[in-house]
């Protein structure tokens, strides 16, 4: 929903928020930016929200009949004050909205990445597994409750689950994947561990070719689609893995079934863990942990 919202203020804003993560670790002016555009867009959301409950409260209260609506109108649950009360929040959102897109013209967001007729972006973050011991303090909880369902969950009769950690750019969902990761539990679980940064780019030949490269430790010179899913099956085969593909961008479904398709040769209980800021791609997933803004 977020990312819906921020696509009415900015045309390709896909590219523009990947840019924004890129360049703001070397400019406080673009990560102060950034952290109000985030504030901006959860703002939003709990507009929607609290409009959403509304609407259901309403609808409960025409159940109960005439007197219920007069008790209802007469306290706080009155639909005109609470309309009056919305379109006044919506218009500051607007105005913060507005200001924000102006702002953002001073940083030339998006005007260096190239965006093809496949969606794939020319530059792109990249991460790995490693992960920064200084950025673990707070991450306890969402660690526990992630690796409890990696390890003592319930889909070890699946050949392939496919979880997710969802949220905001800069919310740490990279920073807990890496934690998973590298912790002890998760080791000793799977047979083996591959870790793909996706970014823009979600070829099916790039990033078929990028887990070989991850498992084998060496360049993979295949160059055909065919050859490259036999070998990766070939290595897949007969084992549980764990596959954490990092800060996933693609909405298409018939690229993700495709994906999933080839991934399902390993033994029962391999899992896809990805990170994403997108919804939908997140709703995939047979799980989520959803990270949101600290309060």
């Amino acid at each position: 929903m977020i990312f819906n919202i921020l696509k009415v203020y900015f045309p390709h804003s896909q590219l523009v928020l990947q840019d924004a993560e890129i360049k703001q670790r070397k400019s406080p002016p673009l990560q102060n930016w950034l952290l109000k555009l985030k504030d901006v867009a959860y703002d939003a959301e709990d507009v929607l929200d609290r409009i959403a409950t509304f609407g259901l409260r309403r609808r409960a209260d025409s159940e109960r009949g005439v007197q219920h609506k007069l008790t209802s109108f007469l306290s706080g649950n009155n639909p005109l004050l609470f309309r009056l009360k919305m379109v006044n929040e919506v218009r500051n959102i607007k105005k913060k909205l507005d200001a924000i897109a102006q702002e953002r013209l001073k940083f030339h967001l998006g005007e260096g990445v190239v965006e093809n007729r496949f969606g794939e972006t020319s530059e792109s973050r990249e991460t790995s597994s490693v992960v920064n011991e200084s950025e673990i303090y707070g991450r306890n909880e969402g660690k526990k409750m992630i690796i409890g369902e990696l390890v003592d969950g319930v889909h070890d009769q699946d050949h392939l689950s496919v979880y997710a950690i969802w949220g905001m750019g800069g919310l740490g969902k990279t920073t807990l994947a890496q934690i998973v990761y590298n912790d002890d539990r998760v080791k000793r679980h799977f047979d083996l561990q591959i870790w793909v940064c996706v970014s823009g780019d979600f070829s099916m030949k790039r990033l078929v070719k990028a887990i070989i490269e991850s498992i084998d430790g060496d360049v993979c010179n295949i160059t055909d689609l065919d050859p490259l899913q036999c070998r990766l099956q070939e290595r897949l085969r007969g084992r549980r893995f764990l596959l954490v593909l990092d800060d996933v961008w693609n909405e298409n479904p018939v690229a993700w079934d495709d994906l999933k398709e080839v991934l399902r040769c390993g033994s029962k209980g391999s899992v896809l863990l990805v990170t994403t800021r997108i919804e939908k791609v997140a709703l995939d997933g047979k799980w989520i942990c959803s990270l949101s803004r600290p309060k």
